[in-house]
């Protein structure tokens, strides 16, 4: 059967429409992504609190006392609640160090309720419990959700050189496709 050039034309078109389409899929993504990260720093700028997005707040693990269950450089996302509402042996919990300035996240591994709670915990990495129970006002919140390393690409991305790159890169995948789109019409 001898094929004809429109057929042939019709073959090259479908691959590139499907490429078309997923770089489409990834662009939106990107954005949606990109459009959450600016709506959370902004509204963190403005108010003056911690990054926070429908009662879920994300920190970047500084230490590591909860090696190897979280790693160094890790995101941990917080889902907000108090003492009464979720907390159980065995869950890992962000809440206030010693000032309203610092964050921690240990593993509880026991609660005590007598008119207060009043929570023991430990790190994960650490040979002994915290020496003093966390009353229970200070919790922050459960952690629910750990993404190895993102942290060190965020610490990057807030530095000038990384605000740049971030820059460079969405200004490419703008122009570089409307670029190659003129060559190909010539």
């Amino acid at each position: 059967m001898i094929s004809t050039q429109s057929e042939d034309i019709k073959n090259t078109k479908e691959p590139n429409k499907m490429l078309k389409t997923i770089e489409n899929i990834a662009f939106i993504i990107f954005m949606i992504i990109m459009s959450i990260l600016i709506f959370i720093t902004a509204q963190s700028r403005f108010t003056g609190q911690e990054p926070s997005l429908l009662g879920h707040r994300l920190y970047i693990v500084n230490s590591g006392s909860m090696t190897p269950t979280i790693k160094v450089d890790s995101m941990i996302i917080v889902k907000e609640s108090n003492a009464k509402e979720i907390v159980k042996g065995g869950d890992i919990i962000t809440y206030y160090g010693h000032n309203q300035d610092s964050r921690v996240t240990h593993r509880v591994v026991e609660i005590e309720n007598n008119g207060e709670t009043f929570i023991t915990r430990g790190g994960d990495a650490n040979e002994s419990n915290d020496p003093l129970p966390l009353e229970g006002e200070k919790l922050i919140g459960k952690v629910v959700f750990i993404i190895p390393f993102l942290g060190s690409i965020f610490r990057f991305l807030s530095t000038d050189l990384g605000l740049a790159l971030l820059i460079t890169v969405a200004i490419a995948w703008i122009v570089f496709p409307k670029i190659l789109s003129k060559g190909n019409e010539k």
